[in-house]
């Protein structure tokens, strides 16, 4: 679970078409549930100024026995995208006591990610692991901004569900991730990630959207919930 947790978290790394957000700033939140028991939340945050855009996450998870903590994740990052490429992710990672500086930078002849010092670099073909754009399912080469790893994958689509947020049914488009890591992904109408759903060992884990539409995170509500 550790291991698939964390490429969740990857997975969530720059959710979805943020010229479809309505208004220039929101956020969203998704809760984390273990066979349907909460174990943790996500939050973005975003900003629109032009082309581009600005985003702020963050992430908790604490799986627990009773109340004895088996496993921990925490991760931050705040990114730059401009005209729907990455220019700039700075990110932080504690996998369960295992720490993670992580960076990312545009460059013309593709990305380089350092972590912990060690430089890594990928051509344009490879991309970020992220599917806020739905151009990321013509790549089959990614490499991840929360944990140091490179993988394989593909993307399926699968039909039209109904998925429940904030108590209410709301249709979506569904999708399957298969190669390295395998998970089913809910995009609701407008292409804003709804859902992410996995088995491992036995346990389904789903990350699950908070909010039909994003919440302003300057109020009252957003400061508190």
């Amino acid at each position: 679970m550790k291991r698939s947790l964390t490429v969740v978290a990857a997975l969530l790394l720059a959710l979805p078409s943020f010229a479809a957000f309505g208004g220039d700033v929101g956020e969203y939140t998704f809760t984390v549930l273990s066979d349907g028991q909460p174990i943790g939340r996500h939050l973005i945050a975003f900003k629109h100024d032009g082309d581009r855009v600005e985003i702020r996450e963050a992430t908790e998870i604490e799986v627990s026995l009773a109340t004895i903590p088996l496993y921990t994740f925490e991760h931050q990052a705040h990114q730059l995208w401009r005209n729907g490429r990455a220019v700039r992710i700075d990110a932080t990672t504690n996998d369960n006591g295992e720490r993670l500086d992580i960076t990312v930078r545009d460059t013309d002849a593709g990305y380089v990610r350092t972590v912990n010092g060690r430089v890594d670099r990928f051509d344009e073909s490879a991309s970020v692991l992220a599917l806020w754009n739905k151009e990321t399912f013509d790549h089959d080469a990614f490499f991840s901004a929360v944990e140091d790893k490179v993988l394989k994958a593909s993307f399926k689509y699968v039909g039209t569900d109904d998925v429940i947020l904030a108590g209410r049914p709301v249709q979506t488009q569904h999708y399957r991730m298969l190669g390295d890591e395998e998970h089913e992904l809910w995009f609701d109408m407008a292409g804003h990630l709804a859902k992410v759903a996995f088995r491992r060992y036995g346990t389904t884990v789903e990350y699950v959207r908070d909010q039909i539409e994003p919440r302003d995170p300057r109020s009252a509500c957003a400061a508190r919930c």
